[in-house]
């Protein structure tokens, strides 16, 4: 099993032991972000592997600037798991609504709460695809050695892809803010549509011809 420590201060077998407990600080959007950081990592392997497709200048040049673009995606990664627990502490359910006032403060500190819940799996999203992106050009530019590490790279960027737009999408009838919803349902097709279309080509390039 690939080392993962550079996802978090939290050793892997922690992690795992603590989104299986029924009070864990660390949900689903934390466990799709785990997923598309270890796939930005594989991607990175492939791409500082130091045989290219060609051994070309330009297959290097390339392959220097994804490896560049996904460190710095899978260290956003990172962050949105480290703001997800922060969202998580936003203690807004608990305040009082004893009067009027207290009852609209409440509502509304709950919706700030709520949208900023809501741009996490979104952010994991936009970055899963951003990544997507750099993997058809590792996988047009990289050594046939590396095609295994890209298919499991697109894989795993799949399921963080995914597995945050489940949880959005279930956040999304929380909000009460019409035109921000409004937006992120706009986005969703959009994004939707160009990971599945970058994984696609990303593997096509790496398949092996039939034998």
């Amino acid at each position: 099993m690939p080392n993962i420590e550079f996802v978090s201060e939290m050793p892997l077998g922690d992690f795992l032991a603590a989104l299986a407990s029924a009070d864990n600080a660390h949900g689903p959007v934390s466990a799709a972000a785990y997923a598309a950081a270890m796939g930005t990592s594989l991607l990175i392997k492939a791409a500082v592997l130091p045989k290219t497709k060609s051994d070309s200048t330009d297959d290097r040049t390339a392959l220097s600037t994804s490896a560049t673009a996904l460190r710095d995606l899978r260290q956003q990664l990172i962050e949105t798991i480290e703001t997800e627990t922060a969202v998580k502490v936003f203690a807004a359910r608990r305040l009082p609504e004893s009067s009027r006032q207290q009852r609209q403060e409440r509502a509304a500190a709950l919706q700030v709460a709520l949208r900023a819940a809501a741009e996490v799996p979104l952010e994991v999203m936009r970055l899963s695809v951003a990544a997507l992106r750099c993997a058809e050009n590792v996988a047009a530019h990289g050594c046939q050695a590396a095609s295994r590490n890209i298919q499991l790279a697109v894989a795993l960027l799949r399921v963080g892809f995914d597995g945050a737009r489940v949880n959005l999408e279930s956040k999304l009838t929380s909000l009460t803010d019409v035109a921000y919803t409004a937006s992120v349902i706009d986005e969703i097709p959009r994004l939707s549509e160009e990971a599945t279309t970058k994984a696609l080509a990303a593997e096509d390039l790496v398949r092996l011809p039939a034998a």
